[in-house]
């Protein structure tokens, strides 16, 4: 099946909001549900974990206000990246899975279609030197989605609110 090209259907994105405990300690989730039932899970086969270091904490190591916008402001252009590569036929290249805020951590998560791209847009973002904060990514070839099973059993678990 190699060269052969599909059209499919994005989900619009839908988040909902998930207030969970992990290791004793708080722990925030914003989730992308549309991709609960994405069938498609073979076009994006790679899991990408960005992890961000908090640097300004209040209790339970959580960041406070002033620091929750920093990371958000990193988030944001690390997201940015992220989503904005394209592949060579001009489509979506990844897709926005989950973000949690835990234990003086923020991790982004996303859906894959071509690594290189990814990987590239990442190394350049590191190389332009913006760096409020320490951050690093993982990238793992997972065609399953078994990387995301964890963010996926929260829906059966945990009450959420749609944000």
């Amino acid at each position: 099946m190699s060269g052969e090209t599909r059209k499919i259907d994005l989900p619009e994105d839908h988040y909902t909001l998930f207030s969970v405990t992990r290791d004793d300690l708080p722990e925030i989730i914003v989730v992308n549900d549309a991709l609960l039932a994405f069938p498609h899970t073979d076009v994006f086969p790679w899991h990408l974990r960005v992890r961000l270091d908090a640097k300004e904490l209040a209790e339970n190591g959580m960041p406070t206000p002033e620091e929750s916008r920093c990371l958000f402001e990193v988030g944001d252009r690390i997201e940015e990246v992220v989503l904005g590569g394209r592949t060579g036929f001009g489509a979506r290249n990844a897709l926005f899975l989950a973000r949690s805020t835990w234990s003086e951590l923020r991790e982004l998560y996303y859906c894959v279609h071509d690594p290189e791209i990814t990987h590239a847009a990442l190394q350049a973002l590191i190389e332009s030197g913006r760096h409020e904060r320490h951050w690093e990514y993982e990238m793992n070839h997972d065609p399953q989605w078994n990387e995301a099973g964890w963010i996926f059993r929260l829906f059966p678990l945990a009450n959420g609110q749609h944000a």
